[in-house]
């Protein structure tokens, strides 16, 4: 038995900051929507529905920025005290302001570069797990995978890491969403304090270093490149063991069946080769315009392209770009599979270059796993370099070293509270119970 999606399904994501759901909307690039739930009319969703009501608040961008941010202001308050108990130098102003500058200005880029969930969803990364393997709606007797039914055990993984949930009642998708998003605002509060932590510790240690010495080379000098040699050997630890660690850690103490099923979803190394029957474009109009400039220039007739081209309008008419169907589409396609119209197209057809265009495996879901993954690399280096600037064995050196921990339990807390509330849903008040057919 299967409990298929209607549309307008609440949406809850483990990536969002903002405490309320969103709902679960048709594609524009819809046929037909003739498969509906009863007298609700609301019509079931299928593997190219992915589209929102509304854009979530996502914790991409701001809990990284927030921390990188808070590291600039740190800088100028850690200035600040060493300037009450030791004369900071105008090179020390100047310095330490140009970091604390660079480090806000950096910061408030990140949070600005968020991006929007209809953009992410929108690449070929982003794709639903989990869907029917043997129904399909509204397909006019066409097998392509865009027309598989969506089931209430289905997800979406989203390029930017997060995955977005399906929930039948209102009740469960609020508190789901509220405790979704209140462990990711305590990681992002977790990186803000460590990275302001790290900040003055960084801004304390250059203003009462730099007096040291000399004004010019002698001890000044040699402090100077100690230090610098200690900064630098740090961030190779931050990125390779520290934060590695911190992930697992996080993972590890919130690890149960659901949390990773749910993990699972947004980091599959699972390949899923191209289909031999069907031409996957990841942006179709920018690569029916770059195939057909191809074709010219490679001496395609005028014949040639026109077919190529009713072959595009009958791949949008019927809404996938299958093969089986298509024999305009289909005898270009292997032509250019076959090297007629050049390498470089044969290349971009035929994914011959290695570089998986519209292809969800390992190797490009990779930056998936890295940004759910991590806590805030940005803040988590400059924690550790600060941290060691500073002291080793300081409270403030140990506080910055433990933040990383902190801050990813929280992160894969949020999957976790998340799994579990959406596989224990009593699901009994929709009744859309069908047969495999």
């Amino acid at each position: 038995m299967a409990v298929y999606l209607p549309e307008k399904v609440f949406a809850v994501c483990t990536n969002q900051l903002n405490s309320d759901p969103k709902k679960f909307e048709l594609s524009d690039k819809r046929p037909k929507k003739t498969v509906k739930l009863g007298s609700q009319q609301r019509t079931f969703l299928i593997k190219l529905d992915r589209k929102l009501s509304e854009e979530f608040t996502c914790k991409s961008g701001w809990s990284s920025g927030a921390g990188t941010a808070a590291f600039g202001g740190g800088v100028l308050v850690g200035l600040g005290i060493a300037a009450t108990v030791a004369t900071v130098p105008v090179a020390g102003w100047i310095v330490g302001g140009i970091i604390a500058i660079g480090a806000i200005g950096y910061g408030i880029w990140q949070m600005m570069q968020t991006p929007t969930c209809s953009e992410m969803i929108g690449f070929k990364e982003s794709q639903w797990k989990k869907h029917h393997t043997t129904v399909y709606f509204d397909s006019n007797g066409n097998k392509g995978d865009f027309f598989l039914a969506l089931t209430k055990n289905s997800l979406l993984a989203c390029k930017e890491g997060g995955v977005l949930l399906p929930f039948i009642t209102e009740t469960a998708a609020n508190n789901a969403a509220e405790s979704i998003a209140t462990n990711n605002r305590i990681e992002m509060g977790v990186n803000i304090v460590s990275g302001a932590l790290a900040g003055v510790l960084f801004g304390f240690s250059l203003g009462t270093t730099l007096p040291i010495g000399g004004f010019l080379g002698g001890a000044r000098t040699l402090h100077v490149l100690q230090q610098t040699a200690i900064f630098g050997a740090w961030i190779p630890v931050g990125y390779f063991l520290i934060n590695p660690a911190a992930s697992a850690t996080g993972g590890w103490l919130n690890s149960n069946e659901n949390y990773n099923d749910v993990k699972d979803a947004s980091i599959s190394n699972t390949s899923l080769p191209q289909p031999a029957d069907s031409w996957d474009p990841v942006t179709p109009i920018q690569d029916v315009i770059g195939v057909r400039s191809l074709l010219r220039q490679n001496n395609a007739s005028q014949g040639d392209i026109n077919k190529f081209n009713a072959g595009i309008t009958e791949a949008e008419r019927q809404g996938t770009y299958s093969l089986k169907n298509n024999p305009e589409l289909r005898e270009m396609i292997n032509r250019m599979k076959a090297g007629e119209f050049g390498p470089e197209l044969q290349d971009r057809v035929t994914n011959k270059s290695g570089n998986l265009r519209g292809m969800v495996n390992e190797k490009n879901m990779g930056s998936v796993r890295n940004t759910h993954n991590q806590n805030s690399n940005a803040a988590i280096r400059e924690n550790i370099r600060s941290a060691q600037i500073k002291s080793a064995t300081g409270v403030g050196g140990i506080l910055t070293l433990i933040a990383p921990f902190i801050g990813n339990y929280f992160a894969e807390r949020a999957i976790r509270v998340a799994a579990d509330m959406f596989v224990n849903e009593d699901t009994s008040s929709i009744k859309v119970n069908a047969n495999n057919a």
